[in-house]
């Protein structure tokens, strides 16, 4: 197998010497798994060539320039810049752009998630490519810029104080956050984006409080989002979905004591209508990362990951980040009709997860009647997987294994043959949709599919992968989930984000398209767009940013001119 080598040259904008990018040349491999079972998988491997120089990198981890390249501070490009092609072509009908969110520094953080908060966006014209990175102007950024000192509480770092005046200055920055701006939860925005009608982006986290609209073209934070429509909750889900019918379908949660508050939130002006509270069990509050949507329904997935009240206010240890994992207490999971007319709560066994792929209603299968819903996700079987993205195991090379998880179908009824509604019930756990697990490194994460299939019955689902050994996502996965198979592509030495799949304009086939995905280089740690074919999974051209990209979690493709 060839593997990548790099090479370095000096990038100019206004005829001004900029500093040294690193260009990785790779030879990246595709492995096309066909998996079968009851036995080992056979695997082909087919090479992707640029060129034929001898690589520095010949281990599966992520190199060590990568990683430094992943959690150092990233450097701000607010002007457009155009990125130079490495490689093949991009095609021409790629007119749109490719946003990302993500942290940018984490500088005193302890986890993946906890990084103040840097926007990224690609813009496609004209089979070019054009790209631009800025920070989130959030109070905890400008805060931290000014005094070096955390102002709230991140996912898993708390403020840090050092002796008395230390704490004396934590206390100041908390009441004064209290006072001025009436929060005490952080607004750092930086998990994810949403587009928005007229030229607006919604970039969310988990606090309430973390939601700021974005402008599309220039990536500017133009408007912090207060709420003030009763709707309660202090978290909420970073993954909001739109519905059919253009409203933003989310859930907040209040605590303690509270529960689930099941939304959707107006597109232009950002008020939110309570569709159903689900109060939490024994007045306990679990976490919950995703919410998966069907043309019809919500569907919340309440596994026993239980909050620390003592962790959150007091900085006190759990098992996992401000969690603690209670199996015995089993799985809820909550269909909500989306048009408020109830909600029905299933029991399943034990599982975590982060993040569902499609979800969609369909006549039960063989054997059964009426309708049920499918959601697909990928599914672990505790939640290791919040402590193997702490800085720290991240960072460590070679590290530990990551966490193993697996692409899973959760199915739900939903009616009977007569089209009345099916009434609470043990739910089986979620199924395995592919035949061997190990073709893509038992690990799947960041799910994407076609667009278009929204809703509906679909075939493929793209995410990253890995090639172990690794201690992070070092591939990307195509997942054929009718035929149970698997392809995986993956450079030795590199690093992938989320993909996106971009459909073909006028294509009749579900994997006609593109996927998109950055890339950290294993030799020189620069950063570069990946362009996969839809249907064969192997590259056809690479972009190479003019500024080095820290680590992605999500991010949405907008058609059309931004």
């Amino acid at each position: 197998m060839q593997h990548p080598h790099a090479s370095s040259r000096t990038l100019s904008r206004h005829g001004r010497a900029e500093r040294q990018i690193s260009i990785c040349r790779p030879h990246a491999t595709a492995f096309s798994g066909k998996g079968h079972a009851g036995g080992a998988s056979s695997v082909s491997v087919s090479a992707a060539t640029v060129d034929r120089a001898p690589s520095a990198v010949a281990s599966s981890y992520v190199s060590q320039d990568a990683r430094k390249a992943l959690f150092n501070p990233a450097i701000e490009q607010a002007e457009e810049a155009p990125c130079a092609l490495v490689s093949g072509s991009l095609p021409g009908w790629l007119q749109g752009s490719l946003f990302f969110n993500g942290c940018g520094e984490y500088t005193g953080m302890e986890h993946l998630f906890d990084g103040y908060s840097v926007l990224v966006k690609l813009r496609f014209s004209g089979g070019r490519v054009f790209g631009r990175q800025r920070y989130l102007d959030s109070d905890a950024y400008r805060h931290f810029k000014s005094t070096g000192r955390m102002r709230y509480r991140e996912f898993a770092t708390a403020p840090k104080a050092q002796g008395l005046g230390g704490a004396l200055l934590g206390l100041y920055d908390t009441l004064s956050a209290a006072v001025q701006l009436g929060r005490i939860f952080t607004d750092n925005a930086s998990v994810s984006f949403t587009p928005l009608p007229g030229g607006r982006m919604l970039a969310l986290s988990e606090a309430v409080t973390s939601a700021y609209v974005i402008d599309s073209a220039s990536l500017e934070t133009r408007q912090h989002v207060a709420y003030k429509d009763g709707v309660k909750g202090d978290l909420q889900s970073a993954h909001p979905k739109i519905a059919p019918d253009g409203s933003i379908i989310n859930f907040s949660h209040s605590f303690p004591f509270g529960g689930l508050h099941v939304s959707a939130m107006d597109p232009v002006s950002l008020q939110r209508r309570e569709i159903a509270f689900i109060k939490d069990r024994d007045n306990v509050a679990c976490w919950s990362h995703d919410i998966a949507l069907t043309a019809r329904h919500a569907v919340v997935v309440e596994h026993p990951t239980v909050m620390s009240m003592e962790a959150l206010a007091l900085g006190r240890p759990a098992q996992y980040a401000f969690m603690n994992w209670q199996p015995e207490a089993g799985t809820r999971v909550h269909v909500v009709a989306l048009d408020g007319s109830g909600v029905v709560t299933h029991t399943a066994p034990p599982f975590f997860t982060f993040h569902f792929s499609n979800a969609f209603e369909q006549p039960a299968a063989a054997g059964g009647s009426g309708f049920e819903i499918c959601v697909d996700l990928s599914v672990y079987d505790d939640p290791q997987i919040l402590n193997d993205l702490r800085v720290d195991a991240l960072t460590a090379f070679p590290g530990s294994e990551i966490a193993p998880s697996r692409l899973a179908r959760l199915t739900i009824p939903l009616t009977d043959a007569a089209g009345g509604a099916v009434g609470p019930c043990a739910l089986a756990a979620p199924v395995p949709l592919l035949k061997d697990d190990s073709a893509y490194g038992n690990y799947i994460e960041f799910c994407a599919f076609n667009p278009q299939y929204r809703f509906k019955p679909y075939r493929y689902t793209y995410g990253t992968a890995a090639v172990r050994p690794t201690n992070m996502a070092n591939a990307l996965a195509q997942h054929d989930t009718q035929a149970g198979t698997s392809r995986v592509w993956h450079e030795p030495g590199s690093m992938l984000s989320e993909p996106s799949f971009v459909p073909r304009p006028g294509a009749t086939e579900e994997n006609d398209g593109v996927i998109l995905s950055l890339l950290t280089c294993g030799n020189g740690g620069g950063s570069q767009l990946l362009v996969l074919d839809g249907r064969t999974f192997t590259e056809t051209a690479r972009v190479q940013l003019p500024f080095t990209v820290p680590f992605r979690f999500h991010g949405a493709y907008v058609e059309g001119q931004q």
